[in-house]
């Protein structure tokens, strides 16, 4: 406490809240407040493919969408009262072994702030980005949408969040599983999705792995385009970042281990808004007979995606994909393996950034993986209230 003249002085206001949880929130004292939330963020999908055959592998999976956002900036009085409700974001209420079929993901919640008892009327509402989709295997033409972004409303600006990365294929292009990144809050007012695939020719026999990077607040996940049957690769990408698009590349599947830089950094100056996400894109990994793994995003920067071969049939490796930064989107996983993993080390895709970005999806033998306390299905990143007195 402030000491003045010899004597204790009232304690300072706080004049800036991140509310992560419903409450009541009482203004402290009178002046203007800007108010910000976000809803929370979509769950990417989930194919349940266990074969060491990459052709075997069947199916697309989209990453989840991220939450809205709604931003008010208004008068209050020193007691007003406000409702806040705070968006969980998409997970499932499953336990993981009684998960043994491919679904889609679940819807982040929406996240509210409303007038209790105040003179300024309010009702802002950024609602849930929508859970990732899936397609079962199919020799016709087929688009897999990624998650919606979820809407607001009742703000001076409202943005509707970025959607997980599209799947799209031509007919006859069956034989490789497909996963993609979550989307990122509209931070700044421009929504960005995760990393999309499009496939121009159809596969045949040739052995595909693909999976892409979560969204940044400033860029999306690398995409994955004019995929065609030539050759055998794997494709990842990485996450964009807070100032421009991830970037993917594609190997020979015979490669150990192979990681990309990360896209992006810092913009050059900060931003007027006081959030300032100025995180880099994760990077990502591909592997053969080896653990993948890829990086986490930097603030309001998504995760890297991850994708694998495991032929040799190893029980003991782990897999995972980067979880986004603050806002940012989380990276998909594609593991091809006919086993399931008795690792003790993290099994899953990238789960979306706090503040409502959406998880990325996931294909492989994850509903029996034995690793114990470290498998999940990605969630998507919960909701987030702010408020500052301006």
């Amino acid at each position: 406490m402030a000491v003045i003249l010899g004597k204790p002085a009232a304690p300072i206001p706080t004049t800036q809240f991140v509310i992560g949880q419903s409450k009541t929130f009482t203004a402290p004292l009178t002046g203007r407040i800007k108010v910000i939330i976000t809803g929370g963020g979509g769950q990417g999908a989930f194919l349940a493919n266990k074969n060491s055959t990459i052709t075997s592998n069947t199916g697309d999976a989209t990453g989840g969408g991220a939450g809205g956002y709604s931003e008010k900036t208004f008068n209050v009085t020193a007691g007003d009262t406000f409702t806040v409700t705070i968006g969980a974001g998409g997970a499932t209420t499953l336990a993981m072994n009684d998960i043994n079929s491919s679904r889609v993901g679940n819807n982040g919640g929406n996240t509210t702030f409303v007038t209790a008892s105040a003179a300024e009327s309010v009702n802002m509402a950024a609602n849930g980005g929508g859970g990732g989709q899936f397609s079962a295997s199919t020799s016709s033409a087929v688009s897999t949408a990624g998650g919606a972004g979820g809407t607001a409303s009742g703000g001076d600006f409202n943005y509707t969040g970025g959607t997980g990365g599209t799947i799209s294929r031509v007919a006859g292009c069956q034989y490789n599983a497909t996963t993609t990144g979550g989307g990122a809050v509209a931070l700044y007012g421009t929504a960005y999705n995760g990393g999309s695939v499009t496939m121009t020719g159809a596969v045949g026999g040739a052995d595909k792995i693909i999976a892409t990077g979560g969204a940044g607040v400033g860029g999306n996940g690398g995409d994955v385009l004019g995929v065609t049957s030539t050759g055998d690769r794997t494709y990842r990408s990485t996450g964009g970042s807070s100032s421009r698009d991830g970037f993917s590349e594609y190997v020979a599947t015979n490669v150990t281990s192979d990681t990309n830089e990360t896209p992006g950094g810092p913009t050059t100056s900060p931003t007027i808004s006081i959030i300032d996400a100025q995180g880099t894109g994760g990077y990502s990994r591909s592997t053969d007979n080896a653990s993948p793994y890829s990086g986490s995003g930097g603030y309001g920067g998504g995760g890297g995606s991850a994708a694998g071969n495991n032929n040799a049939g190893s029980a003991y490796l782990y897999y995972y994909s980067g979880y986004g930064g603050g806002f940012g989107g989380g990276g998909s996983l594609t593991w091809v393996s006919g086993v399931d993993s008795t690792s003790t080390g993290r099994i899953g895709a990238g789960v979306g950034g706090n503040g409502g970005g959406g998880s990325g999806a996931f294909s492989g033998p994850f509903h029996t993986a034995t690793s114990a306390g470290n498998r999940a299905w990605a969630a998507g990143g919960n909701g987030m209230c702010i408020i500052m007195f301006v």
